[in-house]
């Protein structure tokens, strides 16, 4: 155990052996996370900072896909696309509440377009610039290739083989059940498997919930600072946060056992702050993603998703997305500000085209986009001809800074948090002294147990835990949504009729809010909008919901209540500025 103090409102932490000094993780997206729930499973003691919020930065700003990467394999990154096929099953098995399948559909228009650009891809001339003109679009001898190596490389799989199909026009057009992309471009269809987490910043809650779990049966300390700003002093760290309600700051003071630098495209900043003298090793590229309730273009995806090529030839996702549907990637070199990592209008205009270059009829137009958002990718600083040659793992960078270890995580997905965490997690044991007893290859997600089936199953579950809680279908499915299974860790089940109010424009239970608020490490209005009820995607937000919110924040004493106007405004101007949201 950590042994602690206080002195002049200064929290201290021990000096002991490695083995009972506490592992300090600086990130609290998807990648430290998963570090600090497979640290706790092991009973290390952990310390989780942010200078944000959970999931703030490109957890929350990401394409929503667990993927093998179809398209690394044309930069033979073999083993990166193993890998990502194996946790994509074992998601699949172990985290069922927010992982499921999606089919994906690559609109073609040629047999043989794209094999030499795919060859110097394959031999590596590409990503030293070697070309042999302008790339032409992916023929069917090539994405047919692609596809049959990568359901082999995923094995027995739960998920559905590739299939071609050959696109018919006219009243048979109407009767298949593929996306109806334009006919007069492509000629067949390629449809393959993959999934989709649609909440990853609700994923990145349960492992939490679960390290937090572990923790306390195993008696080891496990602390979570969000908003909280770190400065170091030889082998000691300083953690000060800023009191809610406008009090004193709060400051804490440790000497860790270790460091571990999981602020992904920050990276670089962080050991720069720190003093650790390092070459940069971060050279991120910004995602942009549009999302758009456009009836026409959710009818024609005929609930499939589509990979498709741009006219520059850069891949690109149309994706079914809650109620609506999720476009993108874009794929840019940043060297700005990462906090104005927003999406622009030209890149607007790229993807809309980009969809109407797919399907004929639907005619997107920029008006129909409710919601955008803009994330940097944490990628390694190489020498790469495009960014799209810029190797998409994850490693390790290890440095040593007054006695103290310091592991930088570069790269990294949603779909390999996991492995990653797992490889971390090894070399800190390893630097301890400590010997593993648990893993999370087999260990389910809370609220994945005891998953239902099938569709049915689940609407029957859906049904049978409203009337047990009282709570409506539509309520029941709302919360179902954000955390599966884990109903009694919020509900209490009654027999009279008790207070299930929903939060104004939504289903969600009030209960739920209060629950969250309470539980879930959310401190501001922005935390609980954005990454803990997910009203980003919402159409019913409105200022009515920000005030309503608001005043539960100063209920649960996270907000003062002469603050409730100026986190309203800040909120809205917030949506408007990083989302294009406007909230009225």
């Amino acid at each position: 155990m950590t042994s602690s103090g206080q002195d002049d409102g200064v929290l201290q932490t021990g000096s002991g052996a490695d083995s009972s000094r506490p592992v300090l993780i600086l990130g609290a997206g998807i990648n430290g996370c998963a570090v600090a729930r497979e640290l706790a499973l092991n009973g290390v003691p952990v310390w989780l900072v942010d200078s944000g919020d959970i999931a703030r930065g490109a957890t929350s700003r990401s394409s929503r896909l667990i993927h093998g990467g179809l398209r690394y394999l044309e930069y033979r990154d073999v083993a990166l696309v193993r890998e990502s096929l194996r946790e994509r099953e074992r998601l699949l098995q172990l985290a069922p509440q927010f992982v499921t399948p999606l089919r994906l559909a690559i609109p073609v228009s040629s047999w043989l377009g794209g094999l030499v650009t795919a060859a110097c891809r394959f031999t590596g001339l590409a990503r030293v610039g070697v070309s042999f003109g302008k790339p032409g679009r992916r023929g069917l001898i090539a994405v047919r290739s692609g596809l049959t190596l990568y359901d082999w490389l995923a094995g027995r799989s739960s998920l559905r083989k590739h299939r071609v199909s050959v696109l018919k026009s006219g009243a048979e057009a109407e009767s298949q059940s593929t996306p109806q992309v334009d006919r007069r471009t492509f000629r067949w269809v390629c449809e393959y498997s993959d999934a989709q987490m649609l909440y990853p910043e609700r994923f990145v809650l349960a492992l939490l919930a679960d390290a937090k779990q572990a923790a306390n049966e195993a008696g080891s300390s496990f602390e979570i600072r969000t908003w909280s700003r770190v400065s170091r002093n030889g082998n000691r760290f300083q953690i000060a946060r800023d009191s809610e309600t406008g009090g004193e700051s709060e400051v804490l003071s440790v000497e860790p056992a270790l460091v571990v630098n999981a602020t992904g495209a920050w990276g670089d900043l962080t050991l720069e702050s720190l003093d650790v003298k390092e070459p940069r090793l971060f050279a991120g590229t910004k995602g942009s993603h549009l999302y758009s309730r456009h009836a026409g273009l959710r009818e024609a995806l005929c609930g499939a998703g589509i990979y498709a090529e741009a006219a520059d030839g850069r891949l690109v996702f149309i994706l079914p997305c809650g109620e609506g549907t999720l476009i993108g990637t874009t794929d840019l070199p940043f060297e700005q500000s990462l906090e104005e990592a927003v999406v622009d209008e030209e890149e607007v205009a790229y993807l809309v085209a980009m969809v109407n270059s797919v399907f004929e009829s639907v005619e997107l137009t920029a008006a129909d986009v409710e919601m955008r958002h803009a994330g940097v990718r944490p990628l390694p600083r190489v020498d790469a001809a495009r960014t799209a040659a810029i190797p998409r793992g994850h490693s390790i960078h290890i440095s040593m800074q007054d006695a103290v270890e310091v592991l930088t995580l570069i790269g990294g997905k949603l779909t390999t948090c996991r492995t990653l965490a797992e490889e971390v997690a090894d070399r800190v044991l390893e630097a301890t002294g400590r010997t593993r007893v648990a893993g999370t290859a087999s260990r389910v997600v809370p609220g994945g147990e005891d998953w239902p089936g099938s569709a049915e199953l689940i609407d029957t579950r859906i049904r049978d835990l409203g009337d047990r809680y009282g709570l409506s279908v539509a309520q029941t499915n709302a919360v179902w949504t954000l955390i599966g299974n884990r109903f009694e860790d919020v509900f209490s089940p009654t027999d009279s009729e008790p207070d299930r109010r929903s939060l104004s424009g939504t289903e969600i239970p009030l209960e739920f809010v209060r629950w969250s608020i309470r539980n879930e490490e959310g401190r501001t209005l922005e935390d609980v909008v954005e990454r803990r009820l997910m009203l980003t995607f919402s159409a019913g937000l409105t200022r009515s919901t920000l005030r309503e919110l608001a005043e539960e924040l100063v209920d649960a004493g996270r907000l003062a209540a002469d603050e409730v106007e100026s986190a309203i405004d800040g909120a809205s101007i917030r949506m408007r500025h990083y989302y294009g949201k406007l909230v009225n």
